[in-house]
C-alpha cells in the first residue's frame, strides 16, 4: 500500500475491518481483534459505539492503536 492510498483511509473519520486490514497489512482475523480491542476501550472508558451493519470505529483511534504518524503519512502522499 502506498502512502496515498493510505492518506485516503485515515483522512475518513470513520473506518471498517476492510480499512483496517489495509492499514496494518493483516488478515481479516487479526483486524476484527484490533477492532474488538479499540471497541473495549472505548466501552471501557464510559463511551458508546454506534449501533451498524457493518461495524465501524473512529479512525484515530486505530492509527493511535498501531502507531501510525498521521502528519507524515499526509506529507508523503503530497510528496509523491
Amino acid at each position: 500500500m502506498n502512502y496515498k492510498q493510505m492518506e485516503e483511509i485515515i483522512l475518513k473519520p470513520w473506518i471498517d475491518t476492510d480499512g483496517i486490514m489495509k492499514l496494518a497489512e493483516c488478515g481479516k482475523n487479526t483486524a476484527i481483534k484490533i477492532r474488538t480491542d479499540i471497541e473495549k476501550s472505548i466501552i471501557d472508558s464510559g463511551l458508546r459505539v454506534p449501533i451498524a451493519r457493518k461495524k465501524k470505529i473512529p479512525t484515530r483511534l486505530v492509527l493511535e492503536y498501531l502507531g501510525l504518524d498521521t502528519d507524515y503519512i499526509i506529507q508523503m502522499a503530497n510528496y509523491v
